[in-house]
């Protein structure tokens, strides 16, 4: 079975003719839009309809070309031809900023909007679409002033993300293993913090941040670059804050986010538990290192080819929904999955639900271990949130972060308990360990990462960071959030380095909605487990409503209380609960 995705269901490539002529197209519709003038129908129904329908168009023709050109530079840095290509595409993409600014201003100016809307079956079907621009429009610049923000980001914040991916994608790291010297991506040496051997996983951490230096002072300029643009926007354009905007763009409430936060550092120092009794496990005195922060336990050494993870997951998340399963057997069949590490492939993993095709692509770095068959799972469930949103409008696929992870953390679950249910003795100590490590990740290392662009934002306001600084600043956000956990004098200091979340313009704070999709998944995921069989249709209608709906409606659809404390305390109990169960198996246990 091949370990890279076939591509060919976009393009064959580059030069096809299937891609030059949607290039054409995308600029034929690109002209359709400026021309566009609400006067130029006597019937003001006819004019939104034009534009929603050029809409629609335009971005099926711009994702699938921007679709195609990301995923071939996601496998191959150095690939100059699809770098270029994506920045022809953006400085193109730049021209749809002025009439759509221009339809959002008119939409919102006209009293009777929503009258409009309802008298015609496609403006109705984009009603939600609809409303979010007209109460987005009171944060718009000019249609002048937006064109220029737009085309100045391509030689701004876009450049500077794509500088970042490509100095983490093409790092070299020489690590000693075995006694042999090896250069290794730094995807693969991060990876190494799973291995079995602890003077691995210290080698490769230590390897990994003796190496960093070599690109610092770069990335910092781009972390800086893309903070200062994003601050300079938010302010003109009436945002209190970018975690202000942020919250728009999620749809979700400052006070679901507040009741969350709350929750989760209310329930920190249970997590404080977990790892200083791993630690006393792999023999540590104190808290635990960062190197041995995934270090695996037990004693029997969870390692899955590629082929027995793919049937792992087929079969058991049939016994939760055989559409699912299929889905999923589709994926692996119809190679959609790019697996392999390899020099000049990013680090990480990653869906890319393609709407006008109805497919999806999936990157991961799998090397065997039972947490890259987990992350194989949470990246399979970010598919069948596409697959659900196959017959939307592509307009109405566009789901906020808090809930993108809705799916994802639902099939990682029921692929983590199926694995625990089958296990032995020594092997529900190990899944059990990594089950926690991974929510560990997502509330713990997620509330550092929340704190740490707190205060990156605070502090970039007044000046440029320093590599010292944000180091600095880092290490102060682990130690608040991991607390005695971890030993203070093996910290990462380097993490907003290697995390491309920091690095996008477009999704500030893109930290938080991890921890919300982890506890909202693991409420989806009790309630599925109380109703049974009936709960299927419920699940596939809610992943349908997140591109149309705002968090509060959407979690109101299986009645869900965001902003009631009570939900985010019963979803971390559940892990409690695991860490309780660790704590009690850990005693007296020592790591071979």
């Amino acid at each position: 079975m091949t370990e890279r995705w076939d591509l060919t269901g976009l393009y064959e490539n580059f030069s096809s003719d299937s891609f030059v002529r949607d290039r054409e197209r995308m600029n034929e519709l690109l002209a359709e839009l400026e021309q566009w003038q609400p006067e130029k129908k006597p019937d003001l129904r006819d004019s939104a309809e034009d534009f929603v329908r050029l809409l629609q168009d335009y971005y099926e023709t711009y994702s699938k070309l921007m679709a195609y050109s990301q995923l071939r530079l996601s496998v191959d840095a150095r690939n100059e031809k699809a770098l270029k290509i994506i920045e022809q595409l953006e400085k193109e993409s730049a021209r749809l900023t002025a009439p759509r600014v221009e339809f959002q201003k008119w939409l919102s100016d006209l009293e009777n909007w929503e009258d409009i809307v309802n008298s015609s079956k496609l403006l109705q079907d984009h009603h939600f679409f609809l409303k979010e621009l007209v109460e987005k429009s009171s944060y718009l610049l000019s249609p002048e002033e937006e064109t220029l923000a737009a085309q100045l980001k391509r030689t701004g914040s876009s450049a500077w993300t794509k500088l970042q991916q490509k100095l983490t994608s093409t790092l070299m790291i020489e690590v000693e293993l075995e006694g042999e010297a090896k250069e290794l991506p730094l995807s693969e040496v991060r990876n190494l913090a799973h291995k079995q051997d602890p003077e691995v996983r210290k080698a490769g951490y230590q390897a990994e941040l003796e190496t960093y230096p070599e690109i610092e002072e770069s990335v910092a300029a781009a972390l800086n670059g893309i903070k200062g643009e994003v601050i300079t926007l938010t302010d003109r354009r009436g945002y209190q804050s970018p975690l202000a905007e942020t919250l728009q763009g999620s749809r979700l409430e400052e006070e679901t986010l507040k009741t969350m936060l709350a929750a989760m550092e209310d329930y920190l120092p249970e997590f404080r538990k977990y790892y200083r009794a791993k630690a006393r496990v792999l023999g540590h005195e104190g808290g635990l290192p960062f190197y041995d922060l995934f270090a695996p336990l037990g004693e029997v050494e969870m390692e899955f080819s590629y082929s027995q993870a793919r049937d792992f997951i087929i079969e058991n998340i049939s016994q939760f929904s055989q559409e699912m399963a299929d889905l999923y057997r589709r994926t692996f069949e119809e190679y959609w999955i790019d697996a392999e590490p390899r020099d000049g492939k990013r680090g990480g993993a990653f869906c890319y639900n393609i709407n006008p095709i109805k497919e999806s692509r999936i990157l991961s770095n799998f090397t065997g271990s039972f947490s890259d068959m987990t992350t194989l799972a949470h990246e399979l469930g970010h598919a069948y949130h596409g697959y659900c949103l196959r017959q939307e409008s592509i307009l109405n696929t566009s789901y906020p972060m808090p809930l993108a992870e809705t799916a994802s953390i639902f099939s990682e679950t029921v692929i983590t308990n199926a694995a625990i249910t089958e296990a032995d003795s020594e092997q529900t100590f190990a899944i059990l360990e990594n089950k926690i490590s991974q929510a560990g990740q997502v509330i713990v290392d997620i509330y550092s990462r929340f704190l740490f662009e707190d205060r990156l934002f605070a502090e970039r306001e007044q000046a440029a960071l320093s590599v010292e600084e944000l180091k600095d600043f880092m290490m102060e956000a682990q130690k608040e959030a991991y607390g005695e956990g971890l030993d203070h004098d093996n910290l990462h200091p380097y993490m907003w380095l290697n995390k491309p979340h920091y690095y996008s313009a477009d999704s500030n704070y893109y930290n938080f909605p991890y921890a919300f999709g982890l506890l909202f998944g693991l409420g989806v995921y009790s309630l599925a487990r109380e109703r049974g069989e009936e709960f299927l249709e419920e699940y596939n209608n809610l992943l349908t409503a997140t591109g149309k709906n705002k968090a509060a409606e959407v979690a109101a659809l299986v009645d869900i209380d965001l902003n009631s404390r009570g939900f985010w305390d019963n979803s971390l109990a559940v892990i409690c609960e695991d860490i309780d169960e660790f704590v009690r198996l850990a005693e007296g246990r020592t790591a071979n």
